[in-house]
């Protein structure tokens, strides 16, 4: 395969965009000292990693710092770094009048602030001139920031502007991707993400190819990534140890290779095809939906310079890998198995993983017997101290998506705010369905007009998004977010009918 050049890549993006793209490289390659604040997930830890790589192939000192979300106690003292850019990656675009005044460069693709219509440089929105600020963002050119291009995506192409070197980072951009669960939709990843997988097949770090969707595919034991499977729920054996293992005893596959547990990507072509069909047959006679069957198979991504049998192997345990040391305050050590490092961080990262995939579980079931409230037009729940802030939208997602969830409405959570405040905040976390989206449903612009009613900040995807807010407020907060999401979709109808 012909290795993809820059040029090549960048004449797929809209004009306007590859231009805010140069421009970028441009402001960062005049730097003698950048500062990097990303988001703590795998989009912005993957993001930092591409950032953090392209600087030092430059010689440009940079150092990263990891925030939840930014508020003046982050602004503060970044305005005090002896930097001459912040390079803001997997957000900013939310808050770029609170920016304004700090040189920077912001690489990120969630939606922007509002009035931000094109580039925030040179008066070219109404916010006002943000003359300090390279704005490179898809949504500003009509291209989605949920499913066609992550915050990892975006800052790949600034560093790509910076020199077409970086081009073999490209890898890190789909990385961001399926952390940020772009490929979700249509099982597979589409618009600029797919030009950007190009690359990294072209480069030969990524191959993708049809398989099984399910977590687990390198690592865990063949009837365990049976039991934990969600995304489609396999009635009697989701969550039923003795299912699964039932399941695959009666197909007569080995589950065993001496006193190895077999993983699913030990099993040879005819077996695998063997359980897809036998599990596509199951969903069927379980009188599931075609299209919930198809999400069984769908593309993934195989990081092909990584060790088999490993969670750096497949892209969707990688991810996860980044998101449990950024979810639980060692987002630095994601940030070293990006750039490279393996040994003693690789087997900290592991562990990590280990305590993640174990507090989602507690958190899970704790969020099951909480019971959930639902409203006219959204449903809740509120785990208090019991869950993390900074895992109860996971949690709210993997409710969304078990047996017998109630799918006609988003799912929002809430947790105590561990950030430093002067009074009691609460994380909010809405996550929805593609169906809910194609009704209308855009939770970004609903917890952002509900926070700002009670004094809070909120914002992020049509599908999946945020808000901080006073914890006295929570009620009022509820009631703007139900009343705008039943308005959003009441008038997608409307309009169809």
């Amino acid at each position: 395969m012909m290795t993809m050049d820059r040029n090549e890549l960048f004449r797929v993006l809209p004009p306007r965009m590859r231009i805010d793209a140069i421009r970028a490289g441009h402001a960062l390659s005049r730097a003698l000292r950048v500062a990097i604040a990303t988001h703590i997930d795998a989009d912005g830890i993957s993001a930092a990693a591409i950032a953090k790589l392209a600087l030092e192939r430059a010689g440009i000192p940079a150092e990263v710092s990891f925030h939840k979300k930014l508020d003046e106690q982050v602004l503060k003292p970044l305005r005090e770094k002896k930097a001459d850019i912040v390079w803001f990656t997997d957000f900013g675009s939310g808050s770029l009048s609170k920016i304004e005044g700090i040189e920077s460069v912001v690489t990120d693709h969630h939606v922007p602030e509002e009035g931000a219509k094109a580039s925030a440089k040179k008066g070219q929105t109404s916010l006002g001139d943000f003359s300090s600020i390279v704005h490179l963002n898809p949504q500003t050119h009509g291209v989605s920031g949920a499913n066609e291009l992550s915050g990892a995506g975006c800052t790949f192409l600034a560093a790509l502007a910076l020199d077409e070197k970086n081009m073999d980072l490209a890898h890190l951009g789909v990385l961001g991707a399926v952390g940020d669960l772009q490929d979700q939709k249509s099982r597979r990843l589409e618009g600029l993400n797919r030009a950007i997988l190009e690359a990294a097949r072209s480069n030969g770090s990524i191959e993708a190819v049809e398989d099984i969707r399910y977590f687990g595919r390198e690592t865990r034991p063949l009837h365990k990534m049976l039991e934990f499977s969600s995304d489609p729920f396999l009635p009697r054996i989701t969550g039923n140890e003795e299912g699964a293992l039932g399941f695959l005893l009666e197909l007569g596959i080995e589950l065993k290779d001496g006193d190895a547990w077999r993983t699913w990507s030990s099993l040879t072509a005819i077996e695998k095809k063997r359980i897809i069909t036998e599990l596509r047959d199951y969903l069927l006679a379980s009188r599931r939906k075609q299209e919930v069957v198809d999400r069984l198979v769908g593309e993934v991504y195989v990081l092909l310079k990584e060790k088999k049998g490993t969670p750096l192997r497949d892209s969707k345990e990688f991810a996860t890998l980044l998101n449990a040391c950024g979810r639980h305050g060692k987002a630095e050590v994601g940030l070293k198995i990006c750039m490279g490092d393996r040994g003693e961080v690789l087997s900290e990262g592991e562990a990590l993983l280990r305590g993640h995939r174990s507090a989602l579980s507690k958190a899970l079931a704790w969020a099951k017997g909480s019971g959930i409230i639902r409203l006219r037009n959204i449903q809740f729940f509120d785990a208090g101290d019991e869950i993390e802030d900074t895992i109860v939208g996971t949690v709210a997602g993997m409710l969304l998506g078990s047996e017998g969830a109630d799918r006609t409405a988003p799912m929002v959570a809430f947790a105590e705010s561990t950030g430093y405040s002067d009074e009691p905040k609460l994380k909010a976390s809405g996550r929805g369905t593609q169906e809910l989206v194609s009704k209308g449903m855009d939770l970004s612009a609903a917890m952002k007009s509900a926070a700002e009613l009670v004094g809070g900040v909120g914002g992020g995807h049509n599908i999946a998004a945020g808000a901080t807010i006073p914890a006295s407020r929570r009620d009022e907060f509820l009631g703007k977010l139900d009343e705008v999401v039943g308005s959003q979709i009441t008038k997608r109808g409307l309009r169809r009918g």
